[in-house]
């Protein structure tokens, strides 16, 4: 008979992967992300649920929320993110009838850009205008060819990747070159 065995996702602990002349690449441990897409016709149900459960309303498109607890961000029409602390037992009895939820712990890592010279960095890796992506924006977009969610915390000094945990190497190689070349 074979033998039952459970996978789990692989927990990065929190750490500084680079800092160098005031620009810090850090690593940030997560302990729970999981997406969440309203079902159809449930739309007030949802947002009642999300705002009770969460103490967040949900973001608007290209945004993102946070309070002590969680963060929200927009992914597109009906569909979030939400970063924290939470059980997916609670979150699935909350919202199951509503919304179908995906634990994507461990699906993603999520990095932290700080510092004077951020907005160099990102130049290099984003083909936006920084100068129209505010604090509370989320975007979307590819970096180094990888599908990445960038947030932008305070504009031209802190931003968050999210990137999939399985083009995490790739990434923090190309963000690391990349400090070592701007700082």
């Amino acid at each position: 008979m074979l033998e039952k065995k459970m996978l789990f996702p692989t927990k990065f602990s929190s750490t500084t992967l680079i800092a160098r002349n005031n620009l810090i690449l850090k690593l940030v441990n997560i302990n729970a992300i999981f997406s969440l897409t309203e079902n159809i016709n449930e739309k007030n149900k949802f947002n009642q649920n999300f705002k009770v459960f969460f103490s967040l309303d949900t973001p608007d498109i290209g945004k993102f929320t946070f309070n002590n607890k969680f963060m929200a961000i927009w992914l597109r029409t009906n569909s979030y993110f939400v970063l924290g602390e939470e059980n997916f037992d609670n979150i699935i009895s909350s919202f199951e009838s509503v919304a179908s939820i995906t634990d994507q712990t461990g699906g993603w890592v999520k990095l932290n850009i700080d510092g004077e010279k951020v907005k160099f960095l990102l130049e290099k890796l984003l083909t936006i205008d920084l100068k129209v992506f505010y604090e509370g924006s989320a975007l979307r977009t590819s970096i180094n060819k990888i599908n990445c969610i960038v947030l932008c915390n305070k504009q031209f000094k802190n931003y968050t990747i999210l990137c999939p945990v399985s083009f995490f190497e790739s990434m923090k190689i190309r963000l690391t070159n990349l400090v070592n070349l701007i700082a």
